[in-house]
């Protein structure tokens, strides 16, 4: 028991008062950590275009060419790139490591305001535990530490859930500062508009639990108040970016609401984020999650109104064809701190109505528990999955600067890597296309060369290296999967490719076409 109660106060202690930069610097070791590529919105939404912006070349995706995405995101680590162009130093590695030092701050303003938010909710020793479950999660971890949109999303939503003003289950509100939680929420939504989603919920809630006579004029005006110079702002970050006036929001909607296009990527079950996503957001804390939100119902201190809000923007968010669990990432800080309020309460002396208890649980094991099996996995998806497609990266970047790498192709389904914020050198780099259409109509007719490449690889490779053809230039180096060897080795060898290197990739992936090594061809001397 003293043992437990040594280790409690060791953890207590570390969290007692955190500061940001505490957590800056142990998002800064988990920065350092990341030498894989999970999301190729990681790179191609956000690195390959900062890195095009500033350096004056690079590649973007058919999203930017029709105005679908918007700048602020990716004007974040145009600052960073720029930052080292001024200094001489984006011919260094730095170049790859700096934007996650970016990510860093990002992370750790996730967890400083989730223990903020979670102290004003809920009180202090359920904010140190909130804290805690933020700083181990394995979402956190391996998922937001990414440059990703979604994670800066995040981070802004996170600061507006501190000040917002949350009502509690005796009807008092929470002390907070609605103006500066709509200013958050603006820079969210400027992010990322669908982050709309989550403060509509909001205020719905807090029109529906704090019932008041002449609120809804009050709250139109304060929002109309910050939403149009928020607008505005978006408006001219995407006129410096563009070029030109564009609006992403109404081209987002037009592809993927009217065309109902979003599903080129992938269709999913209606139930996919109670089945999916939030099972992978919160890991072993789902159970804790599930049970902090029904503790919190008998609590006179713990509201469960951010629960609410989290269920209707989880309910909002499924109505649309195409999802992925990191459009949830918004909601990450809500579930943290439920999660803290299980813990607590499992581990306290007493029960939520006062009373005394004998618990069979201990914050020792608790926290041990948690540790394994989210600080487990984050290090191999930090480490060890999908490492191999960073790492051909390097090499490759090696050779452009000695002269040896010219021109590089990439045999894989597209966004398989990096691009140029990785290997920094302007020459010739292409991959096989997988564009959607912009119509509905044209799905039946689409062409996308990937699609071509996988069902006929050998009559592709011949027809696009032949003599005749004028398509592309042969590289002087190609990249495909070991999964794909197999079926082109032979053709490679005849038009006069022969493999270079090879890097380990992954242990599993679900995608067959990815599965196994990543493989260099480098052209030499053609058989025939």
């Amino acid at each position: 028991m003293a043992r437990t109660r040594s280790l409690q106060a060791r953890v207590y202690d570390m969290l007692q008062t955190p500061t940001f930069g505490m957590l800056l610097a142990l998002r800064l070791v988990n920065a350092m950590l990341v030498q894989t590529y999970i999301h190729p919105d990681e790179t191609w939404q956000s690195l390959e275009v900062a890195h095009k912006l500033v350096f004056g070349y690079g590649f973007v995706t058919w999203e930017w060419r029709h105005g679908l995405r918007g700048f602020a995101h990716p004007m974040l680590f145009a600052c960073v790139y720029k930052a080292l162009q001024v200094l001489g130093l984006d011919d260094t590695r730095l170049i790859t490591v700096a934007p996650y030092v970016l990510v860093a701050v990002i992370a750790a303003s996730v967890d400083y305001a989730t223990y903020c938010f979670a102290r004003r909710v809920a009180g202090t020793d359920v904010a140190r535990l909130a804290l805690f479950c933020s700083l181990v999660s394995c979402t956190m971890s391996s998922g937001v530490m990414r440059p990703l949109a979604n994670s800066a999303e995040t981070a802004f939503t996170a600061a507006a859930f501190v000040y917002w003003p949350w009502t509690r289950t005796d009807r008092t509100t929470a002390k907070g500062s609605l103006p500066t939680a709509l200013v958050f929420a603006a820079m969210a939504c400027i992010i990322r508009p669908t982050s709309g989603i989550i403060w509509m919920c909001a205020i719905v809630m807090m029109f529906v639990r704090q019932p008041r006579l002449g609120r809804a004029t009050r709250i139109l005006a304060l929002a109309t108040a910050i939403g149009v110079p928020a607008i505005s702002s978006m408006l001219l970050i995407d006129r410096v970016g563009y070029g030109m006036w564009k609006f992403p929001p109404y081209a987002f909607y037009l592809f993927n609401v009217r065309e109902g296009l979003g599903t080129w990527f992938g269709e999913s079950h209606p139930l996919y984020h109670v089945v999916v996503s939030m099972p992978v957001l919160f890991t072993t804390m789902l159970p804790f999650v599930v049970h902090g939100v029904w503790i919190a119902g008998q609590s006179a201190r713990v509201t469960r109104e951010p629960a609410y809000v989290a269920v209707g923007a989880i309910a909002l968010f499924s109505l649309v064809g195409h999802m992925e669990y990191r459009f949830l990432y918004p909601l990450l800080p809500i579930g943290f701190m439920y999660a803290a309020v299980s813990i607590h309460t499992l581990t306290s002396k007493q029960s939520v109505t006062g009373q005394s208890k004998h618990s069979p649980w201990s914050v020792r094991r608790i926290i041990a528990f948690l540790l394994v099996t989210n600080i487990v996995p984050a290090l191999y998806l930090n480490t060890v999955h999908q490492r191999g497609v960073v790492d051909v990266m390097s090499y490759l970047r090696q050779g452009a600067q000695t002269g040896s790498v010219t021109n590089i192709g990439f045999l894989m389904p597209c966004h398989s890597t990096p691009f140029y914020s990785h290997l920094h050198a302007n020459i010739p780099m292409w991959f096989l296309s997988c564009e959607p259409p912009l119509l509905a109509s044209g799905l039946d007719t689409h062409y996308w060369e990937a699609g071509e490449f996988e069902q006929r690889p050998n009559e592709f490779v011949h027809a696009m290296f032949s003599n005749t053809s004028t398509h592309r230039e042969k590289p002087s180096h190609l990249v495909l999967y070991d999964a794909m060897v197999a079926r082109v080795q032979n053709t490679l060898n005849e038009v006069g490719y022969v493999e270079d290197a090879r890097f380990f990739n992954t242990h599993f992936n679900g995608d067959e076409r990815r599965r196994g090594d990543v493989v260099v061809y480098r052209y030499s001397n053609p058989l025939v």
